[in-house]
């Protein structure tokens, strides 16, 4: 946790997620596979990537640009925190626009949002433990991840992280058990 007033660890694209990276294509229907996308959004990403890399160029902080967010429209979303945050990313917009942290969109609605990511500590690609190894061991390490699937879970503290969860679901479960053997 960063320091009263300073900005979080932006994360990377993988600590949104909860699961090492596997194979998303295999044994799933297109629309279901995430790396497959309609054809023209190669184009599009392509287009916001150029920008967004132009607009990181001329930002004085490069690389780490401070996240922005789409401002609401009706300017009463969120709480009165956020609603300073958007205010002053308003009078902080770059010369080119706004340097959004991610950009995820909807195609089949025409929309896209801008969320703002933190660094997660069990992250498979760019947690401290994760980096460590790589530094420590190198090609060595990565062959170990490509042949067992499991090793960056078990690593990064995810596979402890599924098993708590596990344990948990099921005392849940468990409690909910009717003690006279009624099922109603």
């Amino acid at each position: 946790t960063p320091p009263f007033g300073a900005a979080p660890k932006l994360g990377c694209y993988f600590c949104n997620d909860v699961f090492a990276p596997a194979d998303s294509t295999k044994q799933r229907t297109l629309d279901q596979q995430c790396t497959v996308s309609r054809p023209g959004l190669s184009f599009m990403a392509g287009a916001m990537a150029v920008e967004l890399l132009v607009s990181l160029l001329h930002h004085a902080d490069g690389g780490r640009a401070p996240a922005h967010t789409k401002r609401n429209g009706n300017g009463n979303s969120g709480s009165e925190q956020q609603q300073q945050q958007q205010q002053q990313q308003q009078h902080d917009v770059p010369p080119l626009g706004l340097i959004p942290h991610q950009v995820r969109g909807f195609v089949a609605q025409y929309e896209s949002v801008l969320p703002i990511g933190q660094a997660y500590d069990k992250c498979t690609a760019c947690s401290d433990k994760v980096l460590a190894a790589y530094r420590d061991r190198g090609f060595d390490w990565l062959l170990e991840v490509f042949n067992s699937p499991t090793s960056l879970e078990d690593l990064t503290g995810l596979t402890t992280l599924h098993a708590a969860a596990e344990a948990e679901m099921e005392a849940m479960m468990g409690d909910t058990d009717d003690e006279d053997g009624d099922d109603f």
